[in-house]
């Protein structure tokens, strides 16, 4: 009986690589060995570089996490320019899958790998949900970000908002707290930890779920190949 090889994943995020504080749950959670290889749009830049990315007036807003563990954030064109960079060299790494760590961006096509996009996960299942739930529950990182938030499907049940930063500040009892009347509730960002999950879980006594934890699901599958004779 022969051991398939392990799977080749490379993860993608919009701020600097590696990242310690998402990919090595993730890969904890598939509970097989598995091969990482880590890219980030903002390796390599300076601080000048980093600045001249700043939201401009009327931008979509992304937070992302430098190497020291610090708070970036990001506007939309300058994030998905560097990303599509990232995306094209780890495609030509002959890896098996090719994981964006953001949700909210447009991601091209990759011509080897398996692309999995969060954004396509998270929103699918919150859709889903929400489509049988009186008030659904979302946790975004920045506040700029409640106002330009909605779900792609049109859904019965009530949307409502909430803000943590996974790379700043501590606000996720108070988050979970604002959405306690909420039937369920999802943390929509990459970033997001178990422990921080539970304290919004904790605060708001709701069901809770988060982004990286649905991905590693999804991945967990993907990679779930048996032994051959």
């Amino acid at each position: 009986m022969s051991t398939p090889r392990p799977t080749r994943i490379g993860f993608a995020t919009i701020g600097q690589s590696p990242r310690d504080d998402a990919v090595p749950a993730i890969v904890a959670a598939l509970g097989r060995p598995v091969e990482v290889v880590e890219a980030g749009g903002l390796d390599g830049l300076d601080a000048a570089a980093i600045a001249a990315m700043a939201p401009q007036a009327g931008e979509y807003s992304f937070a992302t996490r430098m190497a020291d563990g610090s708070q970036v954030v990001l506007g939309k064109p300058a994030a998905e320019v560097r990303l599509a960079k990232v995306m094209e060299h780890l495609d030509g790494q002959q890896l098996d899958i090719v994981v964006a760590l953001c949700a909210g961006t447009q991601i091209p096509p990759l011509k080897n790998a398996l692309l999995i996009e969060p954004q396509r996960i998270v929103d699918g299942l919150t859709e889903a949900i929400a489509a049988n739930a009186r008030r659904i529950g979302i946790v975004l990182p920045l506040e700029r970000q409640l106002a330009s938030f909605h779900l792609e499907a049109e859904v019965a049940a009530e949307v409502q908002l909430a803000h943590a930063s996974p790379y700043e500040g501590d606000r996720f009892a108070e988050a979970g707290r604002e959405l306690a009347g909420c039937d369920v509730i999802v943390m929509h960002c990459m970033g997001y930890t178990e422990a921080m999950r539970a304290k919004v879980a904790t605060a708001s006594g709701r069901p809770t779920l988060a982004a990286p934890a649905l991905v590693a699901g999804v991945l967990r599958q993907l990679i779930d190949m048996p032994a051959t004779a």
